[in-house]
């Protein structure tokens, strides 16, 4: 038998799985917050499928908020040594490893996810450097510009925040930061169909960004764990989006690289929401993004 003190501290967050589950919409205010400005939760459902999903939401006015993505390697430029045919852009780490560094470096990150798709990928999947595809900006240097075709989450200079379809290059002087995904899974509150990456089942990661451009939502949902998750099609994904309060929405790098976390202050290490096959590995990849939160005094 349960102690009913116990019970009065399990009963906000069973109402709020409870909500989470039966109902689209979100009560954010009832969510977790792990920082200032972050807030998620944690979802099960059954309908269509079983999928454990992981969202958050990110306040992009909060003080002394800011959106970094994965810089340039040392080695930036040079014929990658295990595939000459591409050149290196960036390194693979794992996403809470990105985080780690940024913390280990002075940088208060509190929250992280991977980005975008990457090249080379064959076959063992070990190479030790990355391409990531489409326009990936960091602090105002272009890492890779690539498939023009590809959209982005594009941060500018001047602090606004867009999911853009395409990327005008006479522009690209005025970002300061982007990273790209496969492709478009909502657009002005519109579900957009399916078509290449966005079909079939899989872990998913995707972006989503208020009509008012004030919050940034982050999904991942598991996949491909029988009993546990079965993954969602990019419009799946995006119709959870939509629900969580996004207008705008773009598929990112699903599959194994899948990862969202955010920083444990009590523990003081990353704390990953979604769960990963194969005994929980987390993939190295080539392209992340972190949420970073300055001190009144830096900034």
């Amino acid at each position: 038998m349960i102690p009913r003190r116990i019970w009065s501290r399990l009963l906000p967050l069973g109402v709020l799985w409870a909500l989470c589950v039966n109902a689209g919409k979100i009560d954010w205010d009832s969510a977790r917050s792990p920082a200032p400005g972050i807030r998620w939760v944690q979802l099960k459902r059954r309908h269509p499928r079983l999928m454990r999903i992981a969202i958050m939401r990110i306040d992009l006015t909060t003080p002394g908020l800011r959106i970094v993505t994965t810089g340039r390697d040392a080695e930036w430029g040079k014929p990658m040594p295990d595939h000459a045919k591409f050149t290196i852009a960036t390194r693979r780490i794992t996403t809470a490893e990105f985080m780690r560094r940024a913390r280990t470096s002075g940088v208060d990150m509190v929250a992280a996810f991977n980005a975008a798709p990457w090249l080379p990928w064959e076959k063992p999947f070990t190479h030790k450097y990355g391409h990531p595809l489409g326009i990936n900006i960091s602090n105002g240097r272009i890492v890779s510009d690539s498939h023009p075709e590809l959209p982005a989450l594009v941060v500018w200079k001047n602090g606004k925040v867009e999911i853009l379809e395409t990327v005008d290059r006479k522009r690209l002087h005025r970002i300061r930061d982007a990273v790209s995904g496969f492709g478009l899974i909502a657009k002005n509150g519109r579900l957009l169909p399916d078509s290449g990456y966005a079909r079939g089942l899989m872990p998913r990661l995707a972006y989503g960004l208020s009509g008012d451009r004030r919050y940034l939502y982050v999904i991942a949902i598991d996949g491909r764990q029988p009993k546990w998750s079965l993954g969602a099609t990019g419009s799946e994904a995006g119709r959870l989006l939509l629900d969580a309060g996004a207008r705008d929405a773009i598929n990112m790098d699903g599959g194994g690289s899948a990862t969202l976390c955010y920083w444990d202050k009590r523990k003081k290490q990353p704390t990953v929401l979604n769960r990963h096959t194969a005994g929980g590995y987390l993939r190295p990849v080539a392209s992340n993004v972190g949420v970073v939160i300055k001190k009144p005094t830096e900034r």
